[in-house]
């Protein structure tokens, strides 16, 4: 272990070189603002994995299943497996960590590639593979792992040795939301996977037009928690202009917003509202007839369904495809709010005009805390999760419980203070503000497991995304339509996981 300790020092201190070097030629490159510190921060003692003196895996190939499509802004392959250095901050992260890993516990990391997209073809292709007893892979990260999950194809992970849930390096916000019973959780994100750590979705706004109509960068707002919907609608509803005067409001115009039936859920649950939550014992139930619930989404679907004022992808008919007439007006300048997952920034460097990045408005200054939109379908289900063919458990606890403990100071920081602070933003703020929406992910088990359709899909397909296109006002009366079916879906989701001995 002397060895190792010596190796880890020199890695991690080659690392510490390397972001510095990335930091300097970015930034001179760029010509980006550098961020201010503010205040100073007491050196504290950073907290590791425990890991057994001696813990040696003999050269051991550690197998990682990875789809062979993931979403354009995310690439799962780098996520777990960088096989060079390459100068990439993100890669030349990953690289450090695994070197480090390999070398502490004796093993070595390969990938998986497996075949079609994360959503469909590469989760049906491996549950195929664990329901015939195939010991392939011994983890998985990018498939659609709800999926996974509901067909018993997973492992609890609160039953694998060597994983400490309660440890700063897993997601504690998720472990909480998607916990069954608070004692089973079969995928989960963490430092160990930073597709996962950037898939929370965000708000963005152009500075531009901002600045050409007097309006007040919301920062402040933001950091006084007074940054609420109410604002938000207003600002949207300033904006919308018919451009070429021709009396009709079309994907040529400007408008407050754009989005498509899915933008209601992610402000649902920017407004801190869930469809399903968890109840005190953790056992899913339905918030849907709510007051405050009912309140808060006849608030968004009258706003979304003003087709004056946000522009929708489904409302574009007859003309170019809605998705690429949205995005031509998103790169022109002509939407004053959109929305994209953090990981979707970097996408932006191109914009001739400056954005900044907010968190999704609060439903009201009462809301303790900022509320963003975390899904495994906005980070394109980048989690870890554990085959029940796994013949290992305790080896592949110890490996995951070291890559994601020290991932904390070497992919974190690599994710936050290079990549989406200073190499994909336009100001300090921005930066500011990505922290904050990273801290305060928001997990709803509707999104989850209801729009694969393996519970509670209907009750998003048939009342929440319509939201969008015909208000609120049939939405009480929708739900209580839809009420029999739905707590008929809870009622099989809770019977389903209670099976589960595993």
């Amino acid at each position: 272990m002397k060895k190792s300790s010596i190796v880890a020092l020199i890695l991690v201190t080659c690392f510490i070189c390397i972001i510095c070097l990335s930091c300097a030629q970015e930034n001179e490159k760029a010509e980006q603002t550098t961020l201010p510190k503010n205040e100073i921060v007491p050196e504290t003692e950073l907290e590791r994995p425990s890991i057994p003196a001696g813990t040696d895996y003999g050269g051991y190939n550690f197998r990682v299943s990875v789809p062979e499509f993931g979403l354009s802004v995310i690439d799962f392959h780098r996520e777990i497996f960088v096989e060079e250095q390459s100068g990439d901050t993100m890669d030349d992260a990953v690289y450090m960590r695994n070197r480090l890993i390999e070398e502490m516990l004796n093993f070595n990391i390969s990938i998986i590639v497996g075949t079609g997209h994360w959503l469909v073809a590469h989760p049906a292709a491996i549950l195929k593979v664990i329901l015939a007893g195939d010991d392939v892979f011994d983890i998985i990260d990018g498939a659609y792992q709800p999926m996974l999950a509901y067909n018993g194809a997973l492992v609890n992970l609160y039953n694998v040795p060597n994983i400490d849930l309660s440890k700063p390096w897993w997601d504690q916000r998720m472990i909480e939301d998607l916990s069954f019973r608070k004692s089973k959780l079969y995928y989960l994100i963490g430092d160990i996977g930073h597709c996962g750590m950037s898939g929370v979705m965000s708000m963005l706004f152009n500075k531009q037009m901002f600045d050409d109509y007097g309006f007040k960068y919301p920062y402040e707002k933001v950091r006084q928690g007074t940054w609420v919907f109410d604002d938000f609608a207003k600002l949207i509803r300033d904006v919308a202009l018919d451009l070429n005067g021709d009396g009709i409001m079309d994907h040529n115009d400007q408008w407050g917003l754009y989005g498509n039936s899915g933008s209601v859920l992610w402000f649902m649950l920017g407004s801190g509202e869930k469809v399903i939550s968890l109840d005190k014992d953790g056992i899913p139930c339905i918030n849907s007839l709510n007051d405050r619930h009912v309140q808060v989404l006849s608030k968004i679907g009258n706003l979304f369904s003003d087709k004056n004022y946000v522009i929708l992808a489904e409302n574009i008919k007859g003309g170019p495809d809605p998705y690429e007439a949205l995005e031509s007006g998103r790169a022109a300048g002509r939407f004053l709010f959109f929305y994209t997952t953090v990981a979707g920034i970097s996408t932006l460097r191109s914009f001739e005009y400056d954005f900044g990045v907010l968190p999704f408005p609060k439903s009201d200054e009462n809301l303790p805390e900022y509320c963003s939109p975390a899904t495994s379908y906005s980070s394109g289900a980048s989690a870890i999760s554990i085959p029940v063919t796994n013949l290992n458990l305790e080896r592949t606890g110890m490996i995951l419980e070291a890559m994601s403990g020290y991932s904390t100071d070497i992919i974190i920081p690599a994710l936050i203070d290079v990549a989406l602070k200073s190499k994909y933003t336009r100001d300090a703020e921005s930066g500011e503000m990505i922290e904050l929406i990273l801290r305060t992910k928001f997990f709803d088990m509707l999104m989850e497991y209801g729009w694969g359709r393996l519970s509670w899909g209907s009750l998003y397909y048939d009342v929440y995304s319509n939201l969008n296109m015909k208000g609120s006002e049939t939405f009480v009366s929708d739900i209580e339509k839809q009420l029999p079916k739905s707590e008929a879906d809870t009622e099989s989701f809770t019977d389903i996981f209670d099976e589960f001995n595993y």
